[in-house]
C-alpha cells in the first residue's frame, strides 16, 4: 500500500513539474507550506495547487491587506489565511473522494435547481450579471456549476456522518452557566416598543405630522403595537415596534436618558434625534446583574450543540485523513 502510494505521488509530482513557474511563491515562515513548483498537497489523486489556494483564499486576503496596519502583520495574517485555506482544500477533498469510494450519487437536475436557485438568491435572477461576476473572476460557468455540485457533496456527506439531533444533557446546560458567569453579565436593560419615524423617508413637515398624529393616538388609549405598525418605518414596525430587551449601551444617548428615566407602562413624547423622530414605550425594566439559567438556557443550548458539531466534524475529517493519502509540499 505504501509502495503504491509512493508510485502514485512520484507519477503526480513529474506530471505537475514545469506547469507552475517557481517564481511569486508564498512567503517563507514556519506556519506556511513551501510550494513545490506550484504543488501545495496532493490528496489522493489530486492535486492542491498554489493557484487553488490563492483563489480560494482571496477575498480573507483582501481584507487582511485593507486592515493590516504594517506589513509584517500583514505577511503574518497572510501565511495563517494560507495555511488555514489549504488544510480546507485538503478537508473538502477527501469529503469528494469519500462521496465518489461509497458510489452514492444525486440526480444532476439536483445541481441545477440548486444552480438557479444560487442565481436567484445572490443575482436576482440575472445571469447576465452572474456571467459578468464570473468573468472578474476568471472563472468560466462549468467551474462555477462545479463548484455548486461539489459544495452539495461536502453538505449531503456532513449530514450522513454528523447527527443533527444532538441531545445536550441539563448537567452540562448548568455546568456551562457556571463556569461561564461574565459572559451572562448585563447591565440596566429596558423591555422596550419604539415608533420610529425615519427622517430619510418623509420631509421634516410630514415627519413631523406622523410622529404628532401617533402620539395623539396613543394618548387616546390606542394600542401602541397598532399604532406602531401602521405609522413606524423600522423593520420592527411589523412586530408592533416590539425591541426586547435593551440595554443602555444599545442605544443613543437622547433615547437612552429618556428610555431608562420613563417610568414602567408610560409613553413618551417625541424625541427627535438628527431629524428622526422617536416615541418610545417601556413595558419592564431591570436593574444589572446575571441573567438567570433560565433565561440564558437557549443560548447555552445553542453553544453546546454547535460545539459537539464541531468535534464531530474533526473526528470524522480526522477518520478520512487516516484512511486517505495526503502529502505536503
Amino acid at each position: 500500500m505504501i509502495g503504491k502510494r509512493l508510485y502514485r505521488w512520484a507519477w503526480l509530482a513529474v506530471a505537475v513539474l514545469g506547469l507552475f513557474p517557481a517564481s511569486d511563491l508564498f512567503p517563507i515562515s514556519a506556519q506556511t507550506p513551501v510550494p513545490f513548483n506550484g504543488i501545495q498537497a496532493i490528496v489522493n489523486d489530486t492535486v492542491i495547487s498554489r493557484d487553488q489556494v490563492l483563489g480560494a483564499a482571496q477575498r480573507e486576503l483582501a481584507a487582511a491587506g485593507r486592515t493590516a496596519t504594517s506589513e509584517q502583520q500583514y505577511l503574518t495574517r497572510r501565511g495563517k489565511i494560507l495555511e488555514d485555506q489549504l488544510e480546507q482544500l485538503i478537508d473538502r477533498q477527501l469529503v469528494l473522494d469519500e462521496f465518489k469510494e461509497k458510489g452514492y450519487s444525486f440526480p444532476e437536475s439536483y445541481v441545477d435547481d440548486q444552480v438557479r436557485e444560487r442565481i436567484r438568491r445572490q443575482f436576482g435572477g440575472d445571469r447576465v450579471a452572474l456571467t459578468k461576476t464570473l468573468r472578474a473572476e476568471n472563472r468560466t460557468f462549468e467551474q462555477f456549476k462545479k463548484e455548486e455540485r461539489e459544495d452539495m457533496i461536502v453538505y449531503q456527506m456532513s449530514s450522513r456522518n454528523i447527527r443533527d439531533e444532538i441531545i445536550i444533557s441539563p448537567k452540562k446546560i448548568q455546568n456551562y452557566y457556571q463556569t461561564n458567569q461574565a459572559r451572562f453579565r448585563m447591565g440596566n436593560r429596558v423591555k422596550l416598543r419604539m415608533i420610529v419615524v425615519d427622517r430619510s423617508k418623509h420631509s421634516a413637515e410630514e415627519g413631523e405630522r406622523i410622529a404628532t398624529r401617533a402620539l395623539n393616538q396613543l394618548k387616546e388609549g390606542a394600542d401602541f403595537a397598532k399604532v406602531a405598525t401602521e405609522s413606524s418605518d423600522d423593520a420592527r414596525r411589523y412586530k408592533g415596534g416590539d425591541r426586547g430587551w435593551t440595554e443602555e449601551s444599545s442605544l443613543n444617548e437622547a433615547l437612552r436618558q429618556v428610555a431608562f428615566t420613563l417610568p414602567t407602562g408610560q409613553i413618551s413624547d417625541i424625541i427627535e434625534v438628527q431629524g428622526s423622530r422617536f416615541i418610545l414605550k417601556v413595558e419592564e425594566k431591570q436593574q444589572s446583574g446575571i441573567r438567570s439559567l433560565a433565561e440564558a438556557r437557549q443560548e447555552i443550548v445553542t453553544i453546546l450543540k454547535d460545539s459537539e458539531r464541531q468535534r464531530l466534524q474533526k473526528q470524522w475529517l480526522a477518520k478520512l485523513r487516516r484512511k486517505g493519502f495526503v502529502r505536503y509540499f
